[in-house]
């Protein structure tokens, strides 16, 4: 049941016939029908206007999504003051029933609210997912629970009991067409508007990936904190010189080993931007062969977050380096940050041309990595 006792709130359901389609259902209605099924961003809308449920089920593929849903939910249930004492992340393995029961049934320290988040729920043990139901249907006011799976059987007993009493929240890819209305709402959550052929180019720009464009909105409407509206000049002198775009999408290429993708997006680059520009790119090469690296040697020695924090980046992105670093041995990696070096040398004394440079460069570490 939502907080906001009996008043109506909405579903918002799409075909193809049109986009927006919304009816009304009250509370007294609400309970007929079994608790709410949403999508990622009416669910994100609902959370960032206060509209919070007592137990959320998290499905989907995308982490990005799933990570920043629940921490929007952890803002708005927490005060800061909180977080550190009242936040929970448990793996599903650590789920036990004793600390369920410790969690989702006990008082929270000194006072204030609760918020209980546990991944992987596919694979939380059996006795669990035997109780794990009943705590939720008798959960307080003061608790929030996050359950979250990349999948589950619908089928099944469990399934079918956490979704009688929590919001699931079905996460899918955002559509392309889709993109601008939602980097729209994102700058609006910042209090800040976007023009309709900004926001078109800056998903253009950015793509699809949740993460990164959570990134580059909180960047931008710092940047522009003076503005209440963004144009599309606003967002094209930006991300034309971002780290985002100078330094991470042709980086993402070479981790991905997408030859072709990072041809292709180095000649953009290099096209827009002066000889500095040329500094940035390696740098970039420098850094995400680096990081890389240093995922390999220390990502069975750390926690996520202790790791993310020696490699200098968000959480958000270790998912992606975990792929990329699948597709490199040490020594690939150790031949491609010399062969970066050597490229760097060439730019600086040799007679080829700064595309052919790079295109050289990228030809022999794709080969390298066995291309």
């Amino acid at each position: 049941m939502r907080q906001q006792g009996l008043a109506p709130f909405s579903f918002t359901f799409l075909n193809s016939h049109t986009r927006l389609d919304t009816i009304d259902i009250s509370v007294r209605n609400f309970y007929h029908l079994g608790m709410a099924k949403l999508n990622y961003l009416r669910a994100l809308s609902e959370v960032e206007s206060g509209k919070l449920d007592r137990s959320y089920i998290l499905i989907g593929e995308d982490y990005h999504q799933r990570f920043l849903l629940t921490e929007k939910i952890i803002q708005q249930k927490l005060p800061a003051s909180e977080r550190a004492l009242n936040k929970h992340r448990l793996l599903a393995k650590q789920a036990t029933p004793d600390k369920l029961q410790e969690l989702l049934a006990g008082v929270p320290l000194f006072g204030g609210s609760t918020v209980v988040v546990v991944s992987d729920l596919d694979k939380l043990p059996a006795k669990s997912q035997e109780l794990l139901p009943t705590l939720l249907k008798a959960l307080d006011y003061s608790v929030t629970f996050v359950g979250s799976a990349r999948k589950l059987d619908g089928r099944t007993k469990f399934t079918r009991a956490i979704a009688a009493v929590s919001t699931t929240v079905e996460i899918k890819q955002i559509f392309p067409d889709r993109l601008p209305e939602y980097v729209r709402a994102r700058f609006a959550a910042r209090e800040m508007m976007i023009s309709a052929d900004a926001a078109e180019e800056f998903a253009r720009i950015v793509g699809s990936d949740c993460g990164d464009i959570e990134n580059e909105v909180e960047k931008l409407s710092i940047v522009h904190d003076s503005k209440s509206q963004l144009e599309i000049a606003d967002v094209e002198s930006y991300l034309s010189g971002s780290r985002f775009y100078s330094q991470y999408e042709v980086a993402d290429h070479l981790g991905s080993r997408n030859l072709r993708e990072a041809l292709a997006a180095t000649r953009q680059f290099l096209e827009s931007s002066g000889a500095s520009g040329r500094g940035q790119l390696f740098w970039a090469f420098y850094n995400q062969l680096e990081r890389i690296l240093n995922y390999k040697a220390y990502s069975q020695q750390m926690s996520r977050e202790n790791l993310a924090r020696k490699l200098g980046m968000h959480p958000f992105f270790l998912q992606k380096l975990q792929r990329h670093a699948a597709r490199y041995t040490p020594a690939q990696l150790a031949d491609s940050l010399k062969r970066v070096y050597q490229a760097e040398v060439e730019d600086r004394f040799s007679q080829f041309g700064k595309e052919q440079i790079f295109e050289r460069m990228l030809v022999d570490i794709m080969q390298a990595s066995g291309e």
